[in-house]
């Protein structure tokens, strides 16, 4: 056939690649990777990660250091940078200069008001790249983006850290936590990351964090100690729903005993269904139905709704779960 000359007929001709047998497709897309258009260049990036076709590193590489130039021209949104350090993961590519470069591209773009970064995401990724290919210096690379402008990087940076098994990382949270963050999703990132790398040391602390006067680090708290999966998790959040009040604080504690996936934990949310006050056990129903797909935990928590005879908690139970 012949080469597709327009923009909508490379389009069209990349996503068709995405359905054809890798060997043949390689050849095109290794094509298209070096277009001068980034979109395309995105596109392509995304058939390749799709058919896994690793043998195009080198080209994703060439790629992406084009898309640095003039990159508000070239790849706006960062959309193709994106696409390729994806790839460059799925296929677990040793590319750490690639990584190194989007962990410190800023792109700012225009928009209402004040431009605005968009290149947050891809830091973040970037982060993730480098202790993914055990870089050796990940960790002293990755470390300022705890102090990124944008909150976003700055919660993919603790993620990072917090995934990546280097218990002096844990360090690193645990300063950051004390620091404090205007945004809980990155002191939730922080939280989760000590309680996987050193569970037994900061259990306390995200504990403390749990029981401040902070509602926002509370919340990220209870959603943390959920995460951790970490039995002694449980009677922490028991203590904590005795005082927690009737807010969202509330309804982040029993959510995170249903994140712990444990039977004992989904037992005490049964037992709040059950017996609670009406608000708790609303909300203890909407925390369960994250096991909604668990029949016989789903027909326990219908028994405990019905029991109680409350047209709100039967509501409740009906829309999370089903009549």
């Amino acid at each position: 056939m012949s080469s597709p000359r327009s923009f909508d007929e490379k389009r069209a001709r990349i996503r068709a690649l995405e359905e054809e047998a890798p060997a043949g497709a390689a050849v095109e897309l290794r094509r298209f990777l070096a277009d001068k258009n980034g979109y395309l260049v995105s596109e392509a990036a995304q058939a390749a990660n799709k058919l896994g076709l690793s043998e195009l590193t080198p080209e994703l590489g060439a790629a992406f250091a084009r898309l640095l130039v003039d990159a508000v021209k070239t790849d706006k949104g960062c959309i193709g940078k994106n696409r390729i350090v994806e790839a460059l993961l799925s296929f677990d590519a040793h590319e750490p200069d690639v990584y190194l470069a989007g962990l410190r591209h800023i792109q700012r773009e225009p928009a209402f008001g004040e431009p605005i970064d968009t290149a947050a995401g891809l830091r973040g990724l970037c982060a993730v790249a480098l202790f993914h290919m055990d870089f050796p210096a990940a960790l002293l690379e990755v470390t300022p983006l705890l102090l990124d402008p944008e909150p976003v990087t700055r919660a993919a940076a603790a993620d990072a850290i917090g995934s990546s098994g280097e218990e002096h990382g844990a360090a690193v949270l645990h300063l950051k936590a004390l620091a404090g963050d205007e945004e809980p999703d990155v002191l939730g990132a922080c939280y989760r990351g000590l309680l996987r790398l050193l569970p037994a040391r900061y259990l306390k602390f995200v504990t403390q964090k749990l029981n401040g006067r902070d509602e926002g680090a509370a919340e990220a708290a209870a959603l943390a100690l959920g995460e951790s999966r970490l039995p002694s998790a449980l009677p922490v959040l028991k203590d904590a729903l005795a005082i927690a009040g009737s807010g969202k604080l509330r309804d982040s504690v029993l959510l995170g005993a249903a994140l712990l996936r444990l039977d004992e934990a989904n037992a005490f949310l049964v037992s709040v269904v059950e017996e609670g006050p009406e608000g708790h056990a609303i909300a203890a129903v909407n925390a369960l139905a994250l096991h909604r797909h668990d029949s016989k935990l789903a027909e326990r928590v219908k028994r405990a709704a019905e029991g109680r005879r409350s047209r709100k908690l039967s509501a409740a139970f009906a829309e999370k779960f089903g009549p």
